[in-house]
């Protein structure tokens, strides 16, 4: 008998651990998640509404040399 109550002891404990240890995991991984996609509750409150953020691009380079040579046009042939 004093088996059996030490191991539902033990069986609540080790549930109860899981369940704290799960709630920090989630609670970091939400964060993580929420500073990769920008997801910031704090600095939308702050924004008076109407407000406009934007956010510049950089201009793409161009994937090819220009000392590589000249384009040829070209037209099909079908024979």
């Amino acid at each position: 008998m004093f088996a059996f109550l030490r191991f539902v002891l033990i069986a609540i404990i080790v549930i109860y651990l899981l369940g704290f240890i799960f709630r920090l995991l989630l609670r970091f991984y939400v964060k993580r998640m929420g500073k990769r996609y920008g997801w910031n509750a704090q600095e939308s409150e702050l924004r008076p509404e109407g407000d406009i953020k934007v956010k510049g691009t950089q201009p793409k380079s161009k994937k090819v040399d220009k000392d590589l040579g000249d384009y040829v046009d070209y037209e099909e042939v079908k024979p």
